[in-house]
């Protein structure tokens, strides 16, 4: 199975700061595609990006071979928006009782 070339793209995006958080991968290449190079199901592999703590390394390290990056690289996104995610959620108010 031939690669997809819009891997291509997230090296060069990252370095232009394009690419901040993991998820902002998803704007170059469909999570799709990323699903099924990976063997995940579509809807797991949302939930995963919502919730990038429930990687498994395995699946990072094969994706960061896909993008041709070296797998820190990868690891600081999913790190990066780990820590945005827990910050957002940090200053939502409590629903009144």
């Amino acid at each position: 199975m031939a690669k997809d070339s819009r891997y291509e793209l997230i090296a060069p995006m990252m370095a232009a700061g394009r690419i901040k958080h993991f998820r902002d991968i998803f704007k170059f290449i469909p999570k799709t595609i990323v699903a099924h190079d990976l063997g995940i199901n579509n809807v797991r592999f949302t939930r995963l990006i919502d919730k990038v703590e429930n990687f498994q390394l395995k699946d990072l390290f094969r994706l960061a071979a896909f993008m041709e990056i070296e797998p820190p690289l990868l690891l600081s996104l999913v790190l990066e928006q780990d820590a945005a995610d827990r910050k957002s959620k940090m200053k939502k108010p409590r629903a009144s009782k």
